[in-house]
């Protein structure tokens, strides 16, 4: 009986060892190698960055919350989002007639960093925008650019979620949100590659791509 039950947990053993080498196979396997994306950044504006005139309006709405200089302007209608002088964070909307701009007030306190467009708090070095063949939600895994941060002092498994969208973002490009340009400079600068090789379903992360 005892010769039986040894045979037996033998035999256990190797079905058991198969099953998960199979497991592990099957999960390495399943990882796709969406090739080369080109990579770009971009972070929270920041109106104290930015000095002239004062001549546009922005608008939540009908009501008309500051007045700011065209080139805080632009950088608000080019990153979608940025910080004004009394910490109000806004995200653009639209242009409107003259030199005014429509915008949403965000609460900073729940997106300190502003929001996507997947209506969650943006993470620096975590979140990016991409074009629509990607679900809000999804992981990409991206070696090259964690072992960049990794490098530079910043702990990273190589994960990033899809938390934006973008106007300009079309076909095999990334954009990585880094949060302020001075984390840019720091974990990333002049580090930054302009390709990166993207994975999705790694085993490292968990994501799925949009079946369109």
């Amino acid at each position: 009986m005892k010769t039986v039950s040894l045979v037996g947990c033998v035999l256990w053993l190797g079905v058991a060892w198969m099953t998960l080498g199979c497991t592990t196979r099957a999960t390495r396997s399943s990882a796709r190698d969406l090739g080369a994306y080109r990579l770009t950044v971009y972070w929270l504006s920041s109106e104290r960055r930015f000095r002239g005139r004062k001549l546009y309006s922005l608008y939540d709405g009908k009501l008309r919350i500051s007045r700011v200089s065209r080139r805080f302007a632009k950088a608000l209608r080019l990153q979608g989002s940025g910080r004004l002088n009394d910490g109000t964070i806004v995200q653009y909307v639209r242009r409107c007639r003259g030199r005014c701009m429509q915008v949403r007030v965000i609460n900073r306190q729940v997106f300190p960093m502003g929001v996507g467009a997947a209506g969650v708090a943006l993470q620096p070095l975590r979140s990016v925008a991409a074009s629509r063949r990607f679900r809000f939600g999804s992981s990409l895994y991206i070696p090259k650019l964690a072992r960049i941060l990794r490098k530079r002092g910043q702990e990273h498994s190589g994960c990033f979620m899809v938390h934006d969208r973008g106007g300009r973002i079309r076909g095999k490009r990334l954009d990585l949100f880094t949060g302020s340009r001075r984390i840019f400079r720091r974990f990333v600068g002049r580090s930054l590659p302009r390709y990166v090789r993207v994975y999705v379903n790694h085993p490292r992360c968990s994501s799925h791509v949009a079946s369109r």
